[in-house]
């Protein structure tokens, strides 16, 4: 097979576009062709892909860090007993680990129906029996009354009147608060008694909201934000459950404050990531524009501390620790709202929770939990096989199962290869 064909048959599979006699066609290639023809030839496919990507989406030392943490899981002594295939098979995961990862899918995935040892044939983990597809714009609007309105859906237009506020839902997934007349006096008075709405995402769900001044905040999985449909003149108070982005309207008569359980987030104009999920056991505030300070009785005093963030610098509050700030990547902490999971030496624990949120699974491991960390952007868009493809390039293995539990239909049981 020439390159040029090569190529376009692994773009195809890429693409998610290669019929099922050019599939078989690709495969008896792979599985053919030398190993000193192959491999250099997929790994120009693999870097002709990554160069047609719009970033790039590791550095050099998280490479080095995935690099490591494979070749740290091979042995060394038992590489003879394996099949001439398997040991083919590591040595394209080795030379191609960032760019599978970049594209949504390893390469390993690639080959796992078609698998085989010594011994015979064997299916490592079966992707298309079951296909957990990924979350989507979802929430549900809960009004003063009591009444549930579901976001889900394409359709737009407006969905609820309260007072001088509209309440609109768009084509493209945005809930838009608007006042009917634009004046100051319409503000909510200092004594005034504020309507609450609250949106909520479920597992599996994001969505956006506009609020009234303006404010953009967007929603991660399994979060809450609780906010008045006017707010005071004096300042701008909405309460945060799980994960948001907000880019803050600038008004510097009405400070906007976020209460999470563990921290208050004070603001004039900014923009700003909150994780604050239970699970996670950190509240974690991220500064990418602007400044604000964050504020936290979680320490071991119990006395309330303040810290001020500068751009590119995160605050991190864990009980009985207080506040902690860093130098970070800011733009890694919305990954999620650009479409993608980015995990930089996240413990597994982690990565799972985050995973499970998204495509709405169980998930539990088999034995202790594992001490080790996973480095790897994979897209949001992939279904949760594509995603938990990661797994492999850190020794581990999964299979799917029926929840026999209440609550989501799949549970996901980790254990290590």
């Amino acid at each position: 097979m020439n390159k040029q064909r090569l190529g376009g048959l692994f773009k195809k599979y890429v693409d998610k576009t290669i019929s099922s006699e050019e599939r078989d066609e690709l495969m008896q290639y792979i599985n053919a062709a030398p190993s000193e023809e192959m491999t250099p030839i997929m790994e120009e496919v693999f870097h002709a892909q990554m160069n047609n990507k719009p970033e790039n989406f590791f550095t050099g030392e998280q490479g080095d860090k995935m690099l490591k943490g494979i070749l740290a899981h091979i042995d060394e002594e038992n590489m003879p007993k394996r099949s001439k295939y398997n040991v083919r098979r590591y040595l394209l995961r080795l030379s191609a680990v960032a760019a599978i990862l970049i594209l949504g899918l390893t390469f390993v995935a690639l080959f796992y129906k078609y698998y085989s040892d010594s011994t015979g044939t064997a299916v490592i983990q079966d992707y298309v029996a079951v296909n957990i597809p990924p979350g989507g714009d979802q929430a549900t609007l809960t009004l003063a009354d009591g009444s549930v309105i579901s976001l889900g859906g394409e359709d737009g237009g407006k969905i609820a009147e309260q007072g001088n506020v509209i309440i609109t839902k768009t084509d493209e997934g945005q809930l838009v608060y608007k006042l009917k007349t634009l004046s100051e006096e319409l503000s909510l008075a200092d004594n005034g008694i504020p309507i609450y709405n609250t949106i909520t995402t479920p597992r599996g769900g994001q969505y956006q909201v506009v609020l009234p001044d303006g404010t953009k905040v967007w929603l991660n999985a399994e979060s809450s934000l609780r906010y008045p449909t006017l707010f005071s003149k004096t300042e701008r108070r909405v309460e945060l459950q799980g994960e948001g982005y907000f880019e803050v309207a600038k008004n510097e008569k009405a400070p906007f404050i976020v209460k999470t359980d563990e921290q208050f987030v004070k603001v004039l104009g900014t923009h700003f990531n909150i994780n604050s999920y239970k699970k996670h056991r950190r509240t974690e505030t991220t500064l990418l524009e602007g400044s604000v300070e964050v504020s936290s009785s979680a320490g071991y005093s119990g006395r309330t501390v303040s810290r001020i963030l500068k751009p590119g610098e995160q605050a991190v509050v864990r009980p009985k620790r207080g506040i902690e700030v860093s130098a970070v990547q800011a733009t890694n902490a919305i990954a999620w709202k650009q479409g993608l999971f980015y995990f930089d030496d996240t413990a597994i624990q982690d990565v799972m929770e985050e995973l499970s949120r998204w495509y709405n699974f169980d998930f539990e491991f088999e034995g202790k939990v594992p001490t080790i960390n996973l480095w790897g952007k994979i897209y949001r868009n992939v279904n949760a096989a594509e995603a938990l493809d990661i797994l492999s390039y850190f020794n581990m293995k999964y299979r799917i199962v029926e929840n026999p539990t209440v609550g989501p239909k799949w549970k996901i049981i980790v254990s290590p290869m």
